[in-house]
């Protein structure tokens, strides 16, 4: 809550002489009353109900919060994302609703105000047009998957209910959804990998080794200390994790495009432009074709989901984004874009080595003219 408690500390710092600058946000309420807060530090104008949405669970409102901040502060994607992050997880926890403030900046023309969103930048590649074969592509993986063994088809769903969840909170909570990733790739790895069981199958074994020679262990303490080391089931879960998804992904993989859309608005109507292709490249150009630096970027990927399940570890969302240009140095996380296709090529690796043919029932549905 640093964002939070930082704005009001610049909220006493303003003058009257001077007078605040007004920013905007978004905030959208489940229910049909928009919130309505006035005559306080900030202001939350009531707006009305919103259109219907596939994604709502029920009648939504929305409200403008006009929020006072110091003038001439300069405004990053990341304190305004950190600081409506704040706000919306204390209304949500005040109120005992569901308050959501998109990742979205605002553009103000005259008294109208449209908002351009931001969220997007975490994962550029699904913003673009639809397959052309989309028939063929959802027919191949239905049948695939009726043609699992029952235990297949239960790890196998399970790890892709992981990867929709994913791109169901990219947008929302992109913590939370590349945690769901990595985690796909955990269940995967647990019932596909291979867990080390020889000491120098541990890429960290020679690291302890010099250690119990600095510390002048007998051989009896040392191999007592292997035993221990190898034994530890989250030691050998990361390992498990990161030999599979570095090891377990086809050849084609490093060429899988990695095509980042750009969806804008009209400036001047607020209206969804056409989605615009800003760059193309290929999983390689990111990430490189070396399995044992991939491997490291595993391990910092494995690390970054354990700090924000266990810690709540907030983190920025170009972070969580790819980049327009080749990343450097290898050893940080996967991007969400990378991990995320890493996942689907893992379920489709599994999916269609393990799948059996399937008949599927004669029956065909005609569509109505």
């Amino acid at each position: 809550m640093r964002a939070l408690t930082e704005w009001l500390t610049r909220l006493s710092k303003i003058t009257p002489e001077v007078g605040p600058l007004i920013d905007h946000f978004r905030v959208v309420v489940s229910g049909p009353t928009p919130i309505d807060i006035e005559n306080w530090l900030l202001s939350v104008d009531p707006q009305g109900s919103m259109a219907q949405s596939a994604q709502a669970t029920g009648p939504e409102s929305f409200s403008i919060l006009r929020l006072p901040d110091e003038p001439g502060r300069p405004e990053g994607l990341h304190d305004r994302h950190r600081l409506g992050a704040d706000l919306a997880a204390i209304f949500s926890l005040a109120l005992d609703r569901r308050v959501v403030i998109p990742n979205d900046f605002a553009i103000q023309f005259g008294q109208q105000i449209h908002f351009q969103s931001t969220a997007q930048v975490v994962d550029q590649t699904i913003q673009g047009p639809l397959p052309d074969d989309a028939k063929s592509l959802v027919a191949t993986y239905i049948l695939a998957i009726a043609g699992l063994p029952p235990d297949d088809q239960d790890c196998i769903g399970a790890a892709c209910t992981a990867y929709h969840g994913a791109i169901l909170l990219f947008d929302r909570e992109p913590r939370a959804a590349y945690t769901l990733l990595v985690t796909g790739i955990e269940l995967l790895s647990r019932r596909y990998g291979s867990p080390p069981t020889e000491w120098q199958d541990w890429e960290s074994s020679s690291e302890w080794d010099a250690f119990f020679d600095i510390q002048a262990l007998s051989g009896n303490q040392a191999s007592a200390f292997r035993q221990r080391l190898l034994s530890d089931k989250h030691l050998r879960l990361g390992q498990t994790f990161r030999t599979y998804a570095s090891t377990r992904p086809r050849d084609s993989f490093w060429d899988v495009s990695v095509d980042q859309w750009i969806s804008g608005t009209d400036q001047e109507t607020g209206v969804w432009l056409a989605p615009i292709l800003a760059s193309s490249k290929k999983v390689s150009d990111f990430v490189g074709t070396d399995r044992i630096l991939f491997r490291q970027k595993l391990a910092s990927s494995y690390q970054l989901r354990s700090s924000v399940v266990h810690e709540s570890k907030w983190i920025e969302l170009l972070t969580l984004g790819q980049p327009f240009v080749p990343d450097q140095p290898q050893r940080d996380a996967l991007s969400f874009p990378i991990i995320r296709k890493l996942l689907a090529e893992l379920l489709a690796v599994e999916l269609f080595d393990r799948a059996s043919p399937y008949c599927p029932p004669d029956f065909q549905l005609l569509r109505q003219i």
